[in-house]
């Protein structure tokens, strides 16, 4: 059961969407909410402070490094306090963290405070990124441990999940999330099984037993096998069932899956403009 969630916001607009869901599934699920904004250590470090130095000579540097920091703490300060707002007028508390380092570093330790982490799926640069998920979330969700939840550019409350169902070891954790989710919010869970290899007979047995599965946790749930690209399919068929959250598994079959998540995980997060929980 989710108790404490911890979201990751940058201010920018997929941030505030991440914001949002976060103090829905607080409030729903009466949960703890951490909100951590991390100060880029990178911006203070890297080449174009080299270059401010070369310009500008050593003393100089040193007070527009000051000026800097002073600066990114300022804007840190702003997002801690929209978070703050926002949580306020949903009716939520927030423990508010501003932490300096390396941005996807700094929310893989502090992960280990919650039982969900909540990120946009992409960052402040979303407009130069194209369809591409955003750097930091890409790595947090490639080595987190925790389930994770990547939201889209805009809000939309969850009134129906869907949990893609494979058998899978990782599937099957997906799943328990899934029904302990939808039992929680008291909506709608759609299990959703697609034919690999042609096997339908295998499809339809594996999605029976997902089905049994929910419903030996008084969980009762639609089960559908469905056809084509994996990806494509469960985002296809999360839109004609009107499901507002997908569940996944992360797939991870061998150590080299496990390193790049396996590429339907990847292609449905990168292309959903839905929130996906990737679980582990």
């Amino acid at each position: 059961m989710i108790k404490n969630i911890l979201v990751c916001t940058d201010g920018s607009a997929y941030g505030t969407t991440a914001c949002r869901y976060a103090t829905f599934l607080s409030r729903q699920l009466e949960a703890r909410l951490i909100g951590l904004h991390v100060l880029d250590s990178r911006m203070l470090e890297g080449p174009m402070m080299a270059d401010i130095s070369g310009w500008v000579g050593a003393q100089p540097y040193g007070a527009q490094l000051r000026q800097f920091r002073e600066l990114m703490e300022e804007k840190g300060r702003s997002v801690v306090e929209a978070l703050g707002e926002l949580c306020e007028q949903e009716g939520v508390g927030v423990e508010p963290w501003t932490k300096m380092g390396h941005p996807s570093r700094v929310m893989l330790e502090e992960e280990s405070h919650a039982e969900l982490v909540i990120l946009g799926q992409k960052g402040e640069h979303a407009q130069w990124g194209g369809d591409m998920m955003g750097s930091n979330a890409e790595r947090v969700v490639r080595h987190s441990v925790k389930p994770c939840l990547v939201t889209p550019e805009t809000f939309d409350p969850v009134t129906k999940v869907l949990i893609a169902y494979d058998g899978s070891g990782h599937a099957g954790q997906a799943l328990t999330e899934a029904v302990e989710l939808a039992l929680a919010l008291q909506v709608e869970l759609v299990i959703a099984t697609a034919i690999e290899d042609n096997d339908k007979d295998k499809a339809h047995a594996v999605s029976n037993d997902a089905r049994k599965q929910a419903a030996a946790h008084g969980c009762t749930a639609a089960n559908l096998v469905i056809e084509g690209r994996a990806e494509e399919a469960i985002l296809d068929t999360a839109r004609e069932q009107e499901c507002n959250l997908v569940v996944v598994g992360a797939y991870g079959h061998s150590r080299i899956r496990e390193m790049i998540l396996g590429s339907t995980t990847v292609a449905l997060i990168t292309r959903s403009h839905l929130p996906v929980m990737l679980v582990r």
